[in-house]
Order: structure tokens, then C-alpha cells, then sequence
């Protein structure tokens, strides 16, 4: 069945290469159709929607923001105007999937269009900033977006640009022609987070869940895992959440690599999910290169987990507070929540032994999670370590209860 594949780009500067996959998606018995994000020369091929009605939809005219000659402006009302034109093609049943070609202004425009659509919805953009020298991450946001690296600048066709634009136009169509379409689920939806320092104990939490017929959905502690899983909550689509491994709101607070929003845990505590939260990989701070890392972090227990990543271990009073967040943000849930206290060790390197163990700098964890007040919110400690199996199994009843009452 044929699949309409929206193709954005700036087709004053981009109309070639636009062209070139438009091509492509009909060669394969595919709809394109051509969205026209350019502002200031005259496009080289023939739109199906135009920057006029990009702008439109934008409640502005490309006469103003010409006129207004602010670049900025000019680029977030485009933005706004193709985003709702690919919400509304969406809502309508006229969008299987998006791709869109561009450097940072493409980009820009590209990506907002893509992160409204919902997980599922195909989407490939082709970039010249997709590398690891610049931050492509605010793009991508909580999204299923594929970013392909352009490789050469998107100026023309060539041996290069040819071949990138070609592989970009090969996933999007075979993305389209393989979507599952919208996914449901009788079942109730478990939401985890985890972290390789955790996943022993995640992995067996899922295992039991699944085997009481229920979805499980694991999120990465990466910053953007538990963004996604709070908008899963805020959406009302989860019915529990067993926080093994919010790692991300150290590196919040502390300045580490993967970082939670500002907001962690206020979505789930206004929607009064049911939670159980587990300060799993909360006791280390993750940093880069070991050459990286400022001396005077240095002289504290630390492991290099891979040439990119190092471990540092979190003192007492950082750890304090951390644990005051979780109880302030926690006490205001509207819904049953509690905090399990893995009194042997908070992840793989936290144990009797081993490298990241200090039990004094976890009490700091306890301490600022009582300091700051706990309201109705329950606290239990456990003589456990976090990847104990009897852990994970004493975690997932509890939070089986938390849902069940």
C-alpha cells in the first residue's frame, strides 16, 4: 500500500537534493509530498505545500518575515508553521512518515516538525550537524528520530551527497513500509529505569512483572529516558514505576554527563502515579575521559568504565542532596510512592569490596531524604544489596501492591 512520505526542506537553497529524494520515494510507488520551508529565494521545483502556507499556518506571511528581516524569527516561524501542517496531514491520516535535508536551520525546522509526532511515526533527518562535534541531542528530545550525518554540505549532487541522500531515502521508505502503526496493549504498563550498573536487578523486576501479565518499559538513565517515561506518565499511560536507576538526577545536580530535566519527578508526583524509587546509581557522578576530569575530583574513589566514561564516586554531602530532592519533589505525589534503600551498596561498583563502596557517603542519601521532610511518603531499608535477586523481587511486590490498592 502506497505510504505519503512528507519531505521537508528550504527549496531555494536545497530544491535539488529535495528533488532528488522526492524522486526516489516514487520510484518506489510511494507518495512525497514536498514541503517548502525556504524564506528567501524563489524554490527550484514545485512544492506540494508552499512557504506561503507555511507561513500561514504560522498565523504570519513570508512578506513580514522578510520585512521584519530577523533571521531567528523568520526561522522559528517556519518551525511553528511546518509542525502544524505535519500535526494536522497526521491527525487527518495523510502522514506515514517525514524526512527532511538541511544544515542547522534545517535542522531546526526539520526536527520540531518530527517531535510532535507521536513514537512510531517514521522520521529521518539528514544533517550537516549530526557529529560529534556539535549537540544534536535538543533535537531529538524524547523522540524515535533517526539523524543521518550528511557528510559533505547538502550543496548539489555529487558522489558523496548522491549516496547519503539515497541511503536517507532507502530508511525512510523502508521504515514506512515496516511501521507497526499504533501500538496498544490490554495489559497494565510498568515503566523502569535502568543502567548497566543496575541491570541485574532490572532485568529480574521485568521478569517478574511480565510474568504477572504486565507491559514492562525499560528507560536508559540517560537524562532523556526519564524525560520520556514522565511524559508516558503525564499522558496517563503508565500505571506504576519502579525507579531502579535515576542516576540522572546526581548528574542534575552535580554536573555529570547524563542529566535529568529540572521537573524529574514532578509529572509523576502530579499525576499520582503509583512509584517505588530506588537511589540505583545515584552514588557516582559520570564524567568523561579520565584526562578530563579536574584533579581535585580525582583524588576520590573513582573507575574508568571506558576510554569516554569515568565513575566518581559521590560524597555525603552531595549525596544528602540528592536524596533531599527526591523527598521534596516525592512528598508532594498525589498517589502511594515509597523509597527502598538498598542498605549493601547502590550499583555494580557499590559493594562490599568493591571500587565505588562507601557506606558513610550513602548514609548522606538517607540523612537528606529525612532532612528534608517526608510528608505521607513511606521509606523502608533493606539489608540488601541493589542486584540482589531478593532486592529486585521485595522492589516489584511492593510496587505490585502500591498498584493494586
Amino acid at each position: 500500500m502506497p505510504k505519503s512520505i512528507i519531505v521537508i526542506g528550504t527549496l531555494d537553497t536545497k530544491g535539488q537534493e529535495i528533488a532528488f529524494v522526492r524522486d526516489l520515494i516514487a520510484e518506489r510507488d510511494h507518495q512525497p509530498i514536498v514541503v517548502d520551508s525556504g524564506i528567501l529565494g524563489e524554490p527550484a521545483i514545485e512544492p506540494a505545500i508552499t512557504r506561503h502556507e507555511v507561513a500561514a499556518a504560522a498565523e504570519t506571511s513570508i512578506e513580514a518575515l522578510l520585512a521584519a528581516g530577523n533571521k531567528n524569527s523568520a526561522i522559528s516561524a517556519m518551525a511553528k508553521g511546518v509542525t502544524s501542517i505535519s500535526a494536522g496531514l497526521h491527525a487527518e491520516g495523510k502522514l506515514d512518515a517525514v524526512i527532511a535535508l538541511g544544515g542547522v536551520q534545517g535542522t531546526v525546522i526539520g526536527t520540531a516538525a518530527m517531535r510532535t509526532l507521536p513514537v512510531g511515526v517514521p522520521k529521518v533527518m539528514v544533517s550537516t550537524v549530526a557529529n560529534g562535534q556539535a549537540t544534536f541531542g535538543p533535537f531529538v528530545g524524547t523522540k524515535d528520530i533517526t539523524i543521518m550525518h550528511s557528510v559533505a554540505d547538502i550543496l548539489g549532487l555529487n558522489i558523496i551527497t548522491r549516496q547519503v541522500l539515497a541511503e536517507a531515502a532507502g530508511a525512510v521508505v523502508g521504515m514506512a513500509e515496516l511501521a507497526l502503526g499504533p501500538q496498544a496493549t490490554d495489559r497494565p504498563t510498568v515503566a523502569m529505569t535502568m543502567a548497566g550498573v543496575t541491570t541485574a536487578c532490572v532485568m529480574h523486576a521485568r521478569e517478574l512483572f511480565e510474568a504477572w501479565g504486565y507491559e514492562v518499559i525499560a528507560f536508559h538513565c540517560n537524562g532523556i529516558g526519564a524525560k520520556a517515561m514522565e511524559e508516558l506518565a503525564d499522558a496517563g499511560q503508565l500505571q506504576g514505576i519502579l525507579d531502579l536507576s535515576p542516576h540522572d538526577i546526581g548528574g542534575y545536580l552535580r554536573g555529570g554527563l547524563m542529566q535529568s530535566s529540572p521537573d524529574r519527578l514532578e509529572a509523576v508526583s502530579r499525576r499520582g502515579v503509583p512509584i517505588v524509587f530506588v537511589p540505583g546509581g545515584i552514588d557516582f557522578i559520570l564524567y568523561g575521559p579520565l584526562e578530563s576530569i579536574a584533579p581535585e575530583m580525582l583524588e576520590r574513589k573513582y573507575v574508568v568504565h571506558n576510554p569516554i566514561h569515568t565513575h566518581v564516586r559521590a560524597n555525603q554531602a552531595e549525596m544528602s542532596d540528592a536524596g533531599r530532592l527526591v523527598a521534596e519533589r516525592l512528598s508532594q505525589t498525589t498517589g502511594p510512592a515509597i523509597v527502598v534503600i538498598p542498605r549493601r551498596g547502590f550499583s555494580q561498583l557499590n559493594i562490599k569490596g568493591g571500587p565505588l563502596f562507601d557506606p558513610q557517603a550513602d548514609q548522606g542519601f538517607i540523612e537528606g531524604l529525612t532532612a528534608a521532610g517526608t510528608g505521607h511518603l513511606a521509606i523502608a531499608e533493606l539489608e540488601m544489596h541493589i542486584n540482589e535477586p531478593a532486592f529486585a523481587e521485595a522492589v516489584s511486590a511492593k510496587l505490585r501492591s502500591l498498584m493494586e490498592r
